[in-house]
């Protein structure tokens, strides 16, 4: 099967193979923009828990970025990997914080949250540290792997990365004092 598509003053043939991938594509890219403007949530299943993923916002990128900081630096030219990664594990406690905080969204982290009724940790914190213990004593490795990868797709990065460089050049472009 065979179909025409107007593209400008230019008629396109489409063969059977490519007019599934044209659909396939035009379909994902309806879904996702209906899912955008509707605010549909992603849900996500974390040890046997559904949790629904937080709306990409700067506030969560901000907050995963000081969490990235707090990971150890890993030296991966010239050493033996899994010495390296027995040597580092100790401190990478954060992953499950970065994860949570990725799922959760930066409210939840109990070290964003001051107000405590009588010393108890309220709803979110409990959900919090409910899930990075999750993330850290049930998932595998490969899983945690994917799941990041998953969720980093959803948080819309690339955007954020166009409006930090834009806004980046145009601080650079501005005059920093007068010409005399």
């Amino acid at each position: 099967m065979v179909e025409m598509y107007l593209q400008g003053r230019h008629s396109v043939q489409l063969r059977q193979p490519a007019l599934q991938t044209y659909a396939i594509m035009k379909r994902r890219i309806e879904e996702k923009a209906s899912d955008t403007i509707l605010q549909r949530k992603k849900s996500i299943m974390v040890g046997g828990i559904k949790y629904e993923v937080s709306p990409p916002s700067i506030a969560t990128l901000i907050e995963v970025s000081g969490l990235v900081s707090q990971l150890p630096r890993v030296q991966s030219e010239g050493v033996n990997i899994i010495e390296e990664v027995i040597r580092t594990a100790k401190d990478c406690r954060v992953i499950g914080d970065i994860l949570a905080v990725l799922i959760l969204g930066p409210t939840t982290n109990p070290k964003n949250t001051k107000h405590r009724l009588f010393g108890l940790k309220n709803r979110f914190q409990k959900e919090y540290s409910r899930l990075v213990e999750k993330i850290l004593y049930d998932l595998s490795p490969s899983e945690v792997n994917s799941l990041t990868m998953e969720l980093l797709k959803l948080k819309e990065i690339p955007d954020f990365f166009a409006i930090t460089a834009f806004l980046s050049e145009i601080n650079l472009l501005t005059p920093t004092g007068k010409a005399v």
